[in-house]
This record gives structure tokens, sequence and C-alpha cells, in this order.
């Protein structure tokens, strides 16, 4: 009997199977690829759902406040203390419109009306039309070709803060309610900044020159302690107040209020993260009174706001206007839109909305490059690998006649 002398595997045999090997390594590598890109596409468009949600969340609930004054059925009863004009009402603390709105289809390459100039802005140390030193908008951030919203009310509370006595046109201080557990942090306001006093007939813009904590006294109810603002007069300060009584006829009683002032302005710059990519995503940014500007939500590359304008007397827009083409007591719907990415690379193919890629805004709305280019093939254009999407929402102002 013969005995086979073949021992493990020919040549032949060895190359099948480093084929097969191959073809199925291969398969499940494209897969696992496959997969990999699916996964973050979906993620990526979640991440871009989510970002105009929080965005149109934070939006909204200043929209719907907008132009709050308590009482008060128009701003046309106000009245400011210091010395001048309206005109010179520091911008955090303007109530004289509940909304502003700047336009980017200026002429030229970005030119918004009206002007950003008017803006609270720090640039280095450079500060302009800020009332807080180094706490305004580095307007040279803002990027190009989106719009900037501005939204003032009155700060809303569950209970507002009463005054605990008729106005004494002989004594300086003012005498308030609070709530006792939120002590002075319930005012919404704080010594040197501009608050308003407000009744059903009139308001007053004043600034506070203290404020003192009394505690419990004989006025003050179960839940509340005595506060005491101070109103001086004629002091160095351009903002100070030049009467005592703070009304021009008859005077605050009981029933009137004293209420902190909300500004917050909406704009689009770079983040302060980086993408996988290595690039800084563009994202929502607010400033709200006298604080310094806060990033809000990353990912959201532009924002465009037309308003809804009434021409027949009622509450129903009959059409749509840009921020420059509008008066704003006329205005009774905002209509946003914000224009959300992935953040990150996932592939996709559209560009910017803005007319600059995530690194260099030196490019035209229609595509086309100018002079400047940032050195990277795949932002030529505005195209970075990420997936956009246009969101719209339509926001009723409750605070109209």
């Amino acid at each position: 009997m013969l005995r086979s002398l073949q021992k493990g595997l020919s040549l032949v045999e060895l190359m099948i199977s480093l084929t097969i090997g191959s073809v199925i390594t291969a398969g499940v590598v494209q897969l696992f690829s496959a997969n990999s890109d699916t996964y973050n596409v979906m993620i990526g468009q979640s991440r871009l759902q989510e970002s105009a949600r929080f965005a149109f969340d934070f939006i909204g609930r200043d929209l719907y406040k907008a132009g709050y004054l308590g009482c008060l059925s128009n701003n046309e009863q106000l009245y400011w203390t210091a010395a001048g004009d309206g005109d010179d009402i520091p911008y955090e603390f303007d109530l004289r419109s509940g909304l502003e709105g700047y336009d980017a289809s200026g002429a030229g390459l970005w030119s918004p009306s009206p002007g950003l100039a008017d803006l609270p802005s720090t640039i280095g140390v450079n500060n302009t039309n800020v009332f807080v030193d180094g706490t305004g908008i580095n307007t040279d951030k803002i990027v190009s070709g989106t719009d900037v919203l501005t939204v003032r009310n009155l700060l809303q509370q569950d209970v507002g803060i009463r005054l605990a006595e008729s106005m004494d046109p002989s004594r300086v201080p003012i005498k308030v309610l609070v709530d006792e557990e939120a002590g002075l942090a319930g005012l919404g306001f704080s010594q040197g900044d501009l608050a308003m006093i407000h009744d059903c007939e009139k308001g007053t813009i004043f600034q506070v020159t203290d404020v003192t904590l009394n505690g419990k006294t004989a006025l003050a109810t179960t839940n509340t302690v005595e506060v005491e603002i101070a109103h001086l007069k004629d002091a160095p300060d351009p903002w100070r107040n030049t009467i005592l009584t703070l009304a021009l006829k008859n005077s605050f009683d009981a029933d009137a209020m004293v209420s902190a002032i909300e500004t917050n302005i909406y704009f689009i710059a770079p983040g302060a993260g980086e993408n996988s990519s290595g690039d800084t995503p563009l994202s929502l940014w607010r400033k709200s009174g006298t604080t310094g500007p806060v990033e809000l939500v990353e990912g959201i590359e532009n924002l465009q706001i037309l308003y809804g304008v009434s021409t027949d007397g009622n509450r129903t827009p009959n059409r749509y206007r840009r921020a420059n083409e509008v008066n704003m007591k006329d205005v009774v719907t905002v209509r946003v839109t914000v224009f959300a990415n992935t953040i990150d690379d996932v592939g996709g193919t559209s560009a910017t909305t803005h007319g600059c890629s995530i690194q260099n805004c030196a490019y035209t709305l229609d595509g086309g490059d100018l002079s400047e280019y940032d050195g990277n093939p795949g932002n030529l254009n505005g195209r970075d690998g990420l997936m956009r999407r246009a969101f719209t929402k339509t926001f009723m102002l409750r605070n109209r006649s």
C-alpha cells in the first residue's frame, strides 16, 4: 500500500485561500466603513436638528416677551430721567423699541442695514455704546451675510416687585417688597443699573444708585422683606436722574412696580470649539443685558429674519419684509430661519449658506471664490463636508395692541 507524501497546502491552494480571505476581509472592511459613514450621517442629522430646536427655543422665548411693559399700553408713555432726550438712553436699556433688526442684504459684499455702529461693541480695548466696559460684542466677528436681532422687555416675574408705600417726594429711596428667600437677587438689577418704575398710566426709566436690604418691617408681608432703592440726582455719572419724583405728572402709588430691563442680542459668530477637521464651527451667540456675549448653540451658521407687518390694523400679517423695510411698531409676527450644520465633516457636498467656508469668509453667495483662499481645497467655494439644512418658524408677538 502506497503512502501519500503530501504535507500542508500546495501553492495553488494557498493562493486560492488568500484570495478568498482577502475578498471576505475587504467586504467586512467595506461594510464597517459604510456602517460608520451611515452612523456619522445619522448623528450629524440628529445634531443639526437638535441645534435648530435649541436655537428656536432661545430666540422664541425672548420674542414672546418682546415689548412687554407691564400694564402700560404702549411705549409712548415712557419717560427717561437722565439729562438730554431719549436718544441717549443706553442701548442695553432702551425700551422704546421692543425689537430692533439688522438686515444683511445691504449693498456690497456685506453691508447690514441699518449698520451695526449702534450695537454695544468691544473690539480689543475699544468700547462703543457699552454700559459696562468689556461686555460688548466684537462686531468684527459677526459672520457676513447674517442678520442680527435685538429683543427688549421688562423682566417678567411670578410676583412683581411692588412699592411698599406711595412715593414721598421729600424722601429719595423707593421702598419695595421682595421675596424673602430671593433677597436682593430677586430684584433682577443691582446698583448702577437702569430699571423702570411703572403703573398702568406711565413708566420711567431711571438709574439705581444704591440698594439696601432693610429686612422685615411692619410694611412687609409674611414672605417678603423690604428693600430701599435709591435714585440720587445730578451726580457725575451721565445716566443719573434729573428729578426725584420720577414722574412728570401725578406720582407713583403703592400699586406701582419696579422692574428690571432685559435686552438680548442674537448674532452669528465663530464658536469657541473645534470640529473633527480642526476647524472652528459657527455658532448662535447672545448678549444679555450688561453681561458679555455667550455662545448658545454650536453649528448654527446663518440667521435670517423677516418681519410680518399688518397694514389693515389687525394682528394678521399680510406681508413680510426685511428689517430695513419696516417700522418695528407695525410688526406683529417674526419669521426666523436658522441654517444648521452637522459641525463635523460627514461627506456633505452643500456649500455654506453665508457665502464663506467654515474657515474663511472670502466667498460670494453663489459659491464663486474671491481673491482670498485659506489653502484647504476642501473649503474651495465654501464646501467643507458638512451637511446643512434650513429651519423656519414664525413667532407671534404677544405684546402688540
